[in-house]
C-alpha cells in the first residue's frame, strides 16, 4: 500500500469511526472525496474493501451504513499487535517516542509474575503512543536480563527486545484489563488531568519455552481504542438434582 493509499484509508477510517459512535451513516462519495482530498474512484475502493470486511454495508440509492460490531471486532484481546499498527488501521496517524530505558532491579510486584528472584538485574522501559498527536497509550514495562544491558538495543518493540534479549520470540500474552484514574505522576506523561479514567493492561509476555519474558502495565485512552473480545457460546449443561438431597 502507498503513502497516498494509507491516507486515503485513514481518511476513511475516520468517517466510519464518527459514524460507528453516534450511529449514524457515511456521508456520499463526493462529499467523503472532497473533505478527505482525494478522487471518487478512491474512496469507491477504499469502501469497497471495508465492504469486503463487513465493516460497512452498501446499496444502491441508499447511504453507506457503518457495522459497529465489525468495527469492535478489528481491535481484539485476543490479538497480538503492535500498537502503532493498530492506531494505523484504525485510521489514526500513529507515533512513538522511548521516554526511558534504564537499568533496574526487579521489583517485587514484578518478580512473582515473572518467576524470577526479586532484585535481580532488568532493564525498565517506557514508552509513549500518540494517535493523531494526541497520547493514547503509555507503557512501562520491565525485562529481566542475562546479561549488561549495554549489549543490546532495547529501543524497539518489547517483542524484538525480547527476542535480542532472550534469543526466542514472544508466543503468548497474558493480559488482565481493568481501570484506574491517572495518578499524579501519569497524568503528567499522558497530558490527561489528573483523575482521568484510563484502561490497563496487566500483560506477562511469554517464550515458547514458558520462560517469562517481560511484565507491562499498560494505560490506554479509552476513547481512542476500544477493545473488544469474542466468546464462544457452547450448548447449555443439563442440571440434575439426583445427587442433591433437598
Amino acid at each position: 500500500m502507498t503513502d497516498e493509499d494509507q491516507r486515503v484509508l485513514a481518511g476513511v477510517l475516520r468517517f466510519v469511526r464518527d459514524a460507528a459512535v453516534s450511529g449514524s451513516t457515511l456521508p456520499g462519495e463526493v462529499e467523503l472525496a472532497e473533505r478527505i482530498g482525494c478522487t471518487r474512484k478512491q474512496v469507491r475502493d477504499v469502501l469497497a474493501s471495508l465492504e469486503q470486511q463487513g465493516v460497512v454495508l452498501r446499496r444502491q440509492g441508499a447511504a453507506t451504513e457503518v457495522d459497529p460490531v465489525a468495527t469492535r471486532m478489528s481491535v481484539r484481546f485476543e490479538d497480538q499487535l503492535e500498537y502503532s499498527v493498530l492506531l494505523r488501521q484504525l485510521g489514526y496517524e500513529s507515533s512513538v517516542e522511548v521516554l526511558e530505558i534504564s537499568d533496574v532491579l526487579v521489583p517485587k510486584e514484578s518478580a512473582g509474575l515473572l518467576m524470577v528472584e526479586p532484585g535481580r538485574p532488568a532493564a525498565r522501559i517506557v514508552k509513549r503512543w500518540r494517535a493523531d498527536g494526541a497520547v493514547a497509550m503509555l507503557a512501562f514495562s520491565t525485562m529481566p536480563l542475562p546479561f549488561p544491558r549495554d549489549d543490546v538495543d532495547l529501543g524497539d518493540s518489547i517483542y524484538t527486545a525480547a527476542k535480542r534479549v532472550w534469543g526466542e520470540a514472544v508466543a503468548w500474552e497474558v493480559a488482565t484489563p481493568s481501570a484506574e484514574v491517572l495518578s499524579e505522576a501519569d497524568a503528567v506523561l499522558f497530558e490527561h488531568p489528573v483523575g482521568t479514567p484510563v484502561l490497563t493492561l496487566d500483560i506477562v509476555g511469554i517464550g515458547l519455552s514458558g520462560r517469562r519474558l517481560f511484565h507491562a502495565r499498560e494505560l490506554h485512552d479509552p476513547k481512542t481504542v476500544s477493545y473488544s473480545m469474542m466468546r464462544t457460546i457452547r450448548p447449555p449443561q443439563v442440571f440434575s438434582t439426583a445427587r442433591y438431597q433437598f
